[in-house]
């Protein structure tokens, strides 16, 4: 058996992100008494289905080898439909899979196939809803934005037009100082 590794993030802004998985990954393969593994990484949308990592992971897959992924989120975003589809095309290939954060999805784990699809399904479902709530976040944020102050704006420019912050303040407990000395 080879392990293949897949880690992945969506902006070069999450290298941080990019670590720990790179990290869960290699402890992950190290318990597995796996040494060495070659890892495949991409700096891409989860709902792209063109990532050059996952590309060269797929030309180099054999029968037998496991690919390891640490969650489903970071095999894919696309929902159900394409969670389904890169799971088909690794069973294709003879090679299986394993999430170092939901083993019982793993291939090989005694999870019943009806459950673990029930799982898959729901936990693609929920990862898809997350995407398109953050996307449309997003869009309304820079809609807002550019009413405000314009398309070239900057984050300082948005911060100045749109005024103080006026959330409440969550007001702290300090210990109120003992005065020392007396009789």
């Amino acid at each position: 058996m080879t392990a293949r590794p897949y880690i992945r993030i969506s902006r070069q802004d999450e290298a941080a992100i990019l670590e720990n998985q790179r990290r869960e990954v290699k402890d992950y393969t190290a318990r597995l008494g796996i040494h060495d593994a070659p890892l495949y990484e991409d700096v891409a949308s989860g709902a792209d289905t063109d990532r050059p990592g996952w590309n060269q992971l797929m030309k180099d897959l054999h029968q037998g080898d496991v690919v390891i992924f640490t969650s489903l989120s970071r095999m894919t975003r696309g929902g159900i439909g394409a969670a389904w589809e890169i799971l088909r095309q690794l069973e294709a290939a003879g090679a299986g899979w394993h999430f170092t954060s939901t083993p019982l999805l793993n291939f090989d784990a005694d999870t019943p196939k009806l459950v673990r699809d029930v799982i898959l399904a729901v936990l693609a479902a929920v990862d898809e809803d997350y995407r398109r709530n953050i996307a449309e976040r997003t869009r309304a944020f820079y809609k807002r934005r550019t009413a405000l102050v314009g398309p070239n704006a900057t984050v300082k420019d948005w911060r100045k037009a749109r005024g103080p912050d006026k959330r409440p303040r969550k007001k702290r407990n300090r210990p109120v100082p003992r005065i020392q000395g007396g009789t």
